[in-house]
């Protein structure tokens, strides 16, 4: 019964009918280790932009801002440096990110 289910047997092959092809495989080489390149405020995001670590960076108009990496706009302005820092941990720590600091002329200070 139900003999449309079972698998047709397909005729056995001899070694003669089927010639054997070898192929040439090509070994590429892997890099193990890849040089590492230096990275500037511009180039540091190691997730997406999601989950990109938070800028405390100086504002354009005087005091300290808060500032998603790519974002256009601050997240919040601050009068001093510790208060803006103080902000972005706990912004950061809900995210489950990390935080950047840069000096008063851009360069980056520290990473957290």
């Amino acid at each position: 019964m139900f003999g449309f289910f079972k698998k047709k047997k397909k005729p056995e092959e001899t070694p003669e009918e089927k010639p054997v092809k070898e192929e040439k495989v090509e070994e590429k080489p892997v890099e193990v280790n890849p040089p590492k390149k230096e990275e500037s405020a511009e180039e540091i995001d190691d997730d997406d932009e999601r989950n990109g670590p938070y800028f405390v960076s100086p504002h354009p108009d005087g005091g300290w801002q808060v500032k998603r990496t790519k974002a256009k706009r601050a997240l919040k302005r601050f009068d001093t440096k510790a208060e803006a820092e103080e902000y972005a941990k706990q912004v950061a720590e809900n995210q489950g990110t990390h935080i950047v600091r840069q000096k008063k002329d851009g360069k980056i200070q520290k990473k957290h």
